[in-house]
């Protein structure tokens, strides 16, 4: 059979290094952790959570909160809402998952709206992980680690190019019981 892109009918060695490259592609994403491990591991999020955040930048302050994750959209995505925060204000998560990761996005009721690079859970740790590219004009980093069933721990630093340390912040969560 005579291949229509090329005259005489010859295949091309880059058709063949992109055919290749696209099987190796999706047989990757097809080894990536099956869904069940991936719902397993956001459903260590889901409950009720009372959340004490202390803030050391931009300014200092210590905000509490009640923290509801629940699941919807038939179990693909996780959505968390703070309520009135002690500060007077309230927070939107949408977490997901796919073949590349865990999505994450944030919604505040200032109106800012952040969605972060694709979440790593390690479960020798028990941490999810957000780290942006280097390139980025800021950089950024945010971890949760999971201390048994009832407590997580979270920090959050932002730094510009320079390196300077913009925004820091740790938190606490206790998971209240059913």
């Amino acid at each position: 059979m005579r291949s229509p892109s090329v005259p005489g009918g010859r295949r091309t060695p880059w058709r063949d290094v992109a055919l290749l490259g696209l099987a190796l592609w999706l047989a990757g994403a097809a080894a990536a952790a099956p869904p069940n491990a991936r719902l397993a591991v956001l459903d260590r999020f889901a409950g009720t959570w009372d959340v004490t955040a202390t803030t050391r930048l931009p300014k200092p302050a210590v905000v509490k909160s009640s923290f509801v994750w629940t699941w919807v959209l038939d179990r693909h995505f996780l959505r968390g809402e703070s309520g009135i925060k002690s500060d007077g204000s309230q927070e939107l998560q949408v977490f997901g998952h796919d073949a590349a990761g865990y999505s994450l996005s944030i919604f505040y009721s200032s109106g800012v709206a952040v969605t972060l690079p694709r979440g790593e859970w390690n479960e020798a740790t028990a941490t999810m992980a957000w780290k942006n590219a280097p390139t980025d004009p800021i950089l950024y980093t945010s971890r949760c680690t999971f201390e048994g069933a009832t407590t997580m721990r979270c920090s959050t630093q932002v730094k510009n190019l320079s390196g300077k340390l913009m925004i820091d912040v740790e938190s606490v969560a206790q998971r209240r019981r059913p």
